[in-house]
């Protein structure tokens, strides 16, 4: 169904191009954005689009950073409720320590491209994995700020299980589970 729409689009814009409206004439007939009338009618711009989308895919590094720079501090009541954009009450606050000095190239310098997850051990590579994230090592909630000295590598299930808590509380709560159903767990 989409594409049919999008066929229906390319070929009203492109006709209305051929008799001689202008971008914004077009923009105002169909209710599109120019953009859209640019992607269909300008030189090569749909592969330039496409190129541009695998390139931002690539940088995942560049993303994961983007996340973990930029993570919002949020009340408990913040938390334990969905956000409604309705509720002017309810707005994350950026955290006040964000330290915006440090980029890719430090992360590498720091970590290396192959490193592993600070909680696992499991090997990472940053150029080619794409299950892995950035974590607080220090959760953002509990005050830990977004520098490169509070970044850890970590695959996203045990980052998923980490939560908001620290390292010995998940170890803590591991090591429940491990002798609740019945194994043994010594320290090494």
């Amino acid at each position: 169904m989409i594409f049919i729409i999008k066929d229906i689009m390319k070929t009203e814009i492109l006709k209305l191009r051929h008799e001689g409206k202008t971008y914004n004439e077009i923009k105002e007939l169909l209710n599109c954005s120019k953009s859209t009338i640019s992607y269909y009618c300008g030189n090569n711009q749909k592969e330039k689009t496409i190129k541009r989308t695998q390139k931002r895919r690539e940088n995942i590094l560049i993303s994961k950073l983007g996340h973990f720079k930029y993570r919002k501090k949020r009340s408990l009541k913040e938390q334990t409720r969905r956000f409604n954009k309705s509720d002017s009450n309810v707005k994350g606050r950026v955290n006040k320590n964000i330290e915006q000095t440090f980029n890719v190239d430090d992360i590498i310098n720091k970590f290396g491209v192959d490193t592993q997850c600070y909680l696992s051990g499991e090997k990472i590579n940053l150029l080619n994995d794409v299950f892995y994230s950035f974590d607080h090592i220090i959760s953002v909630s509990r005050d830990g700020n977004n520098t490169l000295e509070n970044l850890g590598i970590t695959h996203m299930i045990p980052n998923y299980m980490k939560g908001e808590l620290s390292k010995d509380e998940l170890i803590e709560w591991c090591i429940k589970i491990l002798k609740h159903n019945g194994y043994t767990v010594n320290k090494i």
